[in-house]
């Protein structure tokens, strides 16, 4: 199996097991995303499985959130999924929700398939730290055409009130 190149600061296994759930998802996480950035040419759930430790079903839940909250890639290639960092982040603008403390973060990123924008969703966790919960990345092309949708929808919204 290909090597692959790992984070040189990590926790012991033994520190590892002392952290409480929520902790442990956090620090997978991290580490998952961490690992994807030094491995821009991709992953898979068995690579990262043998240099790791961590088992099969823990890699995919984590890989599979970060790729559907868009902190991540993944690529199906038959029965193999191949998992990729996203590319160049810039942040645009944040915006907070006071109502109910959620943060908004608008950005751009270009990676090989392309310039995308976009909208993170981040909420406080149980240790203070604000972790993105949703996500979306629209290819730039798109963007017009949804403006215009969204504005549709918001002069209706409008006339329902």
């Amino acid at each position: 199996m290909a090597k692959i190149n790992l984070p040189e600061e990590g926790l012991e296994k033994e520190a590892f097991k002392m952290l409480p759930a929520k902790e442990k998802e956090e620090y997978i996480s991290n580490l998952l995303i961490r690992i994807l950035e030094l491995n821009p040419d991709g992953v898979t759930i068995s690579q990262i499985r043998e240099y790791t430790g961590l088992t099969y079903s823990t890699i995919w839940h984590h890989l599979e959130i970060l790729s559907c909250v868009s902190l991540a890639r993944k690529i199906s290639r038959g029965f193999l999924d191949v998992y990729y960092p996203n590319g160049k982040n810039s942040i645009i603008k944040e915006y907070l929700n006071a109502k109910d403390h959620a943060r908004y973060i608008l950005s751009t990123e270009e990676n090989i398939d392309g310039k995308f924008v976009c909208i993170h969703e981040k909420r406080q966790n149980r240790l203070g730290n604000y972790k993105v919960c949703k996500g979306i990345g629209i290819p730039v092309e798109l963007i017009e055409d949804i403006l215009l949708d969204l504005s549709k929808i918001k002069k209706s919204a409008s006339r329902e009130r």
